[in-house]
């Protein structure tokens, strides 16, 4: 990890992101390709949390003038339901006509905004955040530098992206040899994520060794049952309760997975089933802070 950021600062420095023509402008580049920008933009829409989460800890909040719908946003990011943010509808549901009157310099979109960005360009500039799932640390790191460049903060994105490095390799030495499972539990249907997935950080960055390296990629995962998961049987099932991150049912992966089956397993008899913070693992995960929040939940996790 440390020599795939070292890796991505030289780039930049050497000019992986150069200045364009115009001097008001810069390329940037990521998992998407490469993107011309505005440099250091004042007015901003971002239509993701998890960019709100990054650009909150790059100390640039004040630039944001609209968010998404705000009503299960994780509570750490709770100041922006309010004033003076501007709802600008839903991620999978932009509101056009109220981005067009913020009168944005720039646009950033995730991948939930992929099917209209043609439409968001029509109205500013858009910064496209992608990531690389077979690829998914050193792309997050693309994504968080190149957001350090548009925003002229580039020393503190690659400071802090430094830190997280360390205490991720920490986590790593930590869970050594230890299996798990990544779950992801959505009313009553549960799926299993593996190394080339939007979890695989949990393998590839948190240390931990898959218990089945045959996950299918997918991007809702590989569906399985309660058998499956006594048949694998990890040392730690890492769970994330989609219901509880978009609706009021906060103990719905708990209740789905009280039963005699899971109650057979390693993690649930040494109290290894980890039920993840939904909102920070399905809504803003990528961001700079929320990724921080992970490394410290799943270290307290296994430091019990």
């Amino acid at each position: 990890m440390k020599k795939a950021l070292s890796m991505l600062g030289l780039a930049l420095i050497g000019g992986f992101c150069v200045a364009s023509a115009n001097a008001a402008d810069i390329t940037v580049e990521n998992a998407a390709g490469k993107q011309v920008v505005p440099q250091n933009p004042q007015r901003v829409v971002v239509l993701d949390f998890s960019a709100v989460d990054t650009l909150r800890a790059l100390g640039e909040k004040e630039k944001i003038v609209g968010v998404p719908n705000s009503i299960r946003v994780p509570q750490y990011l709770s100041e922006f339901a309010a004033e003076p943010y501007a709802n600008v509808g839903t991620p999978p549901e932009p509101a056009f006509e109220k981005i067009n009157e913020l009168h944005p310099d720039l646009i950033i979109a995730t991948g939930r905004q992929e099917k209209v960005l043609d439409r968001l360009k029509e109205i500013a500039p858009v910064f496209f955040i992608k990531i690389d799932y077979d690829n998914f640390y050193p792309s997050f790191q693309q994504n968080i530098l190149a957001m350090g460049q548009i925003f002229a903060k580039e020393n503190l994105a690659q400071e802090q992206l430094a830190q997280l490095d360390q205490r991720m390799t920490k986590l790593a030495a930590l869970v050594k040899d230890k299996t798990a499972l990544m779950t992801l539990v959505n009313e009553s249907k549960m799926s299993a994520f593996g190394e080339s997935s939007r979890y695989g950080i949990v393998y590839s960055g948190f240390g931990f060794t898959p218990i089945d390296k045959n996950i299918k990629s997918s991007t809702h995962g590989m569906s399985i049952g309660f058998e499956y998961i006594l048949e694998k049987n990890p040392d730690y099932l890492l769970v994330v309760d989609r219901t509880a991150a978009i609706t009021d049912k906060a103990d719905n992966a708990k209740n789905v997975l009280d039963n005699a089956i899971i109650q057979q397993t390693d993690a649930y008899k040494a109290n290894h089933i980890v039920y993840l913070n939904a909102a920070n693992w399905y809504l803003t995960f990528g961001g700079l802070e929320s990724m921080n929040t992970m490394v410290d939940e799943v270290q307290n996790a296994v430091s019990q």
